[in-house]
C-alpha cells in the first residue's frame, strides 16, 4: 500500500522544527505537553514511545497543516503488532476533544476479540491514565471519555447512545442490513449535532461491503469530524485496499531495531524419510510404499497438514515446542509465566492437539473455538495472569486483537497462505512482556515451531525472522546470547538524494523486462461452473512414519519413538470407517462448516460469512459424490466416500478464493 505521506515529509520537517506551527493554539499545548522539554522533537520520557509520537505528529499535521487532500476519507496508521496502536487512539482523542471541540467518539472493530482488548484499555479511562496522556492543568479527566459499550454482554441500548462519550462496538452492530444495527446507527447518527470522530482499529477490515457501507454513512453525515485507521496489515487477504490514506509505516526491523517487540525466532525439525500408504478412495483398498527420500516426496500429494497433525508428527512438533517452552519459562525467571499458542487448522486437528498436550504431555491446555462460550475467550485474554493453563489451542479465533504478552511459544498446525491472516497469527507471539522487573531492552524471543513442508519461507523473510533448520526433539538452545545485532533502523538522512520514481509509460519499458505481478482473484460469478470443475484424485495417500534424526533416547511412549507406527483411518478420512452412518453425516456437516469458515476467513471476508459458503459445499459434495442426493439419505458407502474426499476439498477451496468469494458476493444471484 502506498504510503501518501511521503511527498509531505519535507514540509512535515520543516514544520517540526519551526515548533509544530501553524496549528491551533490549545494543539500546541498539547504538543508541547507531550513533547521533552530538552528536545520538542522528541517525546517526554515515560510518555509516548518514539513511533508513537511521529504517527501522532503526521495525524495532526494531516489534519491542521497538509488540507484536505490528505485527510478528506480518513488516515491510516500502519504500527506493527505491538506497537501501541490503543494509547495513539486515546492520544487522539485528547487533541481532538481540546483542539477541536470533539464531543463523541466511535470506535469499531470487527470481532469480539478486537472488542475485548480495547474495553480492558479503556474502561474507566485505564490507557489515558497509565500512559498520562491528559495535562494537569486542562479541563478534561479521564472520566470525559467514559465508555459505553455495545454488542456482547452489554446491556446498552440504542438509547444509551445518545449520551455516550465513547461508543465501543463490533461493527455488526451498526450494520444497516439488520434492524438492530440500523437502530444503533440511526441512534448515534441522530445524537451526532456535536462533532464526533471515528476510530478504525483493524482496518484492514474495512472493505467488507456491510463494514464499508458503515463507514460511508458515518462520513456523510453532519458532525462528522475525522477518520483515523490504525492497523499492522494494511492489505487485505482479497487485495482491496483500505479506502483511508496511509500515513506512517513502522515496521517489523525498525520495531526490533527499538525493541518495541519480540525477536522472532523459528524452529524446524530434521525430517530425513517418510513412509507412506496409498488408499483407492473408493475400495479401500491399501498400499504401502517402501520409505522414500524427503526430496521426492512431493509427489505423493499430501496436504500441507498432514504433516503436522497425523498423531506422530504431531507429537514430534509438541515436543520441539514444549522445549522452547522451557527455555522461555529459564529466560523469564519467574518474573512472568510464557504459554505456548497452538495454532490449528480445524476444530478436530484443535481437539487432537489438546487431547496430547493435555494425555501424554501432561500440559494444562485451554481450547478456543467458535462452539466455546465467552468464558473461553475471557479465560484466553487473561492466559498469562491466572496460571489456569500453560498452552492454548485455536481455530480462527485468536488472531488480531489477541494480545498476551506471555505468549512465548507459537506452534503452527496448519498452513497459511494468506499474507494477512499468517502475520496476524503469528503477531500474538510479538508483543513484548512489559512489567516492573523486566528490562525496556531486555532480549525476548518469540519462539515458533514450523515445519519445512508447510512452505513459510516467504512468511519469515516477510517477518525477518531467524530460522533454525534440521532441530531435533532433544535440542535446547540459549538464543539470547546468539541473536547477532538488532536490524538497522532505516531513516532518511539527506533528502535531496531522494528521488521521484516516474509513472511507467505503456509504450517504454525501459529496455527491462516488465515485472508482471498476478492481481488478486476476483470473486467468481460462475463460482458453481468453477466449483464443478474442480479434480480430485484417485487415491489418497496418508503419512504412515516419520523419521526424525537425533532423536534416539527421548522415551514419549512405553516404546519410544522409533517405533513404527501406522497412521490411522483419520489421514485419509476425518473419523473412523466403522462410525455408525448417522454420526458419520454429523461428523461430514461438522467438518465442512470448520472448511467454509477457514475458506472465508483466508479470502479476506468476516468470518460470518461461512454460511455462504457451507450449504454449497455440502451441495457439490452430494452431486460429486451422491448422485446429486443430499447426504441425509446417503447410503453407508456414499457417506465414507464423501469423508474420504473431505481433505481434498479443504485444500481445492483454501486455494480458490475465486470461488469462495463467488459463493459470498453471488451465491443468491
Amino acid at each position: 500500500m502506498r504510503n501518501e505521506f511521503l511527498p509531505h515529509e519535507g514540509a512535515f520537517e520543516a514544520w517540526v522544527d519551526g515548533g509544530f506551527e501553524p496549528c491551533e493554539p490549545a494543539t500546541l499545548d498539547y504538543l508541547r505537553f507531550l513533547a521533552d522539554p530538552e528536545d520538542e522533537r522528541r517525546p517526554r520520557p515515560a510518555g509516548l514511545w518514539r513511533h508513537q509520537w511521529e504517527a501522532l505528529l503526521r495525524v495532526v499535521y494531516a489534519r491542521e497543516a497538509a488540507g484536505r487532500s490528505l485527510w478528506g476519507e480518513g488516515v491510516l496508521l500502519d504500527i506493527v503488532t505491538g506497537g501501541g496502536k490503543t494509547a495513539l487512539i486515546a492520544a487522539a482523542m485528547v487533541w481532538l476533544r481540546l483542539a477541536h471541540q470533539v464531543q463523541r467518539f466511535l470506535i469499531l472493530c470487527p470481532n469480539l476479540i478486537v472488542r475485548d482488548r480495547l474495553e480492558a484499555d479503556f474502561r474507566e479511562g485505564r490507557v489515558f491514565r497509565e500512559r498520562g496522556l491528559i495535562p494537569p492543568n486542562a479541563y478534561l479527566s479521564p472520566d470525559d471519555f467514559a465508555l459505553t459499550m455495545l454488542g456482547g454482554t452489554s446491556q446498552a441500548s440504542a438509547a444509551d447512545l445518545f449520551g455516550a462519550n465513547v461508543v465501543l462496538t463490533n461493527i455488526h452492530q451498526f450494520y444497516r442490513g439488520s434492524a438492530r444495527g440500523q437502530e444503533n446507527l440511526w441512534a448515534f447518527l441522530d445524537a451526532a449535532h456535536t462533532p464526533f470522530a471515528v476510530f478504525n482499529d483493524e482496518a484492514h477490515n474495512t472493505p467488507a461491503p456491510q463494514y464499508d457501507l458503515t463507514l460511508q454513512e458515518l462520513r456523510g453525515r453532519g458532525g462528522f469530524s475525522f477518520r483515523l485507521d490504525t492497523t499492522a496489515t494494511p492489505d487485505r487477504a482479497d487485495g482491496k485496499a483500505v479506502d483511508s490514506a496511509m500515513i506512517y509505516e513502522y515496521d517489523i526491523p525498525a520495531a526490533l531495531h527499538d525493541r518495541v517487540i519480540a525477536t522472532p525466532v523459528v524452529y524446524q525439525p530434521d525430517i530425513e524419510t517418510v513412509e507412506l500408504t496409498y488408499t483407492d478412495v473408493d475400495s479401500g483398498q491399501t498400499r504401502r510404499v517402501e520409505e522414500i527420500d524427503w526430496d521426492d516426496v512431493d509427489r505423493a500429494g499430501l496436504s500441507a497438514t498432514q504433516w503436522v497433525t497425523d498423531p506422530k508428527p504431531m507429537s514430534q512438533q509438541i515436543s520441539i515446542a514444549l522445549n522452547r517452552l522451557d527455555e522461555a519459562k529459564r529466560s523469564a525467571a519467574g518474573r512472568w509465566r510464557p504459554v505456548l499458542f497452538v495454532v490449528a487448522v480445524c476444530k478436530a486437528d484443535a481437539r487432537a492437539a489438546k487431547h496430547m498436550l493435555d494425555t501424554q504431555f501432561n500440559v494444562r491446555t485451554l481450547i478456543v473455538t467458535e462452539d466455546e462460550d465467552e468464558q473461553a475467550r475471557r479465560d484466553a485474554a487473561a492466559l498469562g495472569d491466572s496460571g489456569k493453563y500453560d498452552a492454548v489451542v485455536s481455530v480462527a479465533m485468536l488472531r488480531e486483537g489477541w494480545d498476551v504478552p506471555e505468549v512465548g511459544v507459537v506452534l503452527l498446525l496448519r498452513k497459511f497462505g494468506s499474507k494477512v491472516y499468517g502475520p496476524q497469527v503469528v503477531g500474538r507471539g510479538l508483543r513484548r512482556v512489559r512489567r516492573p522487573g523486566v528490562e525496556p531492552d531486555e532480549p525476548q524471543i518469540c519462539a515458533v515451531v514450523d515445519h519445512p513442508k508447510l512452505e513459510h519461507g516467504w512468511l519469515w523473510e516477510l517477518l525477518r525472522a531467524r530460522v533454525r533448520r534440521k532441530v531435533g526433539v532433544d535440542d535446547v538452545f540459549e538464543e539470547e546470547g546468539e541473536l547477532g545485532e538488532l536490524p538497522p533502523r532505516q531513516e532518511v538522512v539527506d533528502r535531496s538524494l531522494l528521488i521521484e520514481i516516474p509513472a511507467p509509460d505503456d509504450d517504454d519499458d525501459g529496455g527491462l523486462d516488465p515485472v508482471v505481478v498476478d492481481p488478486p482473484p476476483e470473486a467468481a460469478r460462475d463460482w458453481r461452473e468453477r466449483l464443478a470443475n474442480l479434480d480430485y484424485r484417485e487415491e489418497a495417500v496418508e503419512i504412515t512414519d516419520q523419521t526424525l534424526s537425533g532423536v534416539t533416547g527421548r522415551e514419549l511412549s512405553p516404546d519410544g519413538w522409533t517405533r513404527t507406527q501406522r497412521a490411522p483411518a483419520a489421514a485419509a478420512a476425518p473419523f473412523p470407517p466403522d462410525l455408525p452412518p448417522e454420526q458419520a453425516r454429523e461428523k461430514i456437516h461438522e467438518r465442512v462448516r470448520e472448511i467454509a469458515l477457514q475458506a472465508v476467513v483466508n479470502a479476506g471476508y468476516s468470518a460470518q460469512m461461512q454460511r455462504f459458503v457451507y450449504r454449497p459445499l455440502l451441495e457439490h459434495l452430494a452431486e460429486r459424490f451422491n448422485d446429486g442426493e443430499p447426504l441425509v439419505f446417503a447410503e453407508p458407502e456414499a457417506v465414507y466416500r464423501v469423508a474420504s474426499r473431505l481433505n481434498e476439498l479443504d485444500a481445492h477451496v483454501q486455494q480458490r478464493p475465486d470461488i469462495v468469494g463467488g459463493m459470498v458476493e453471488y451465491g443468491s444471484a
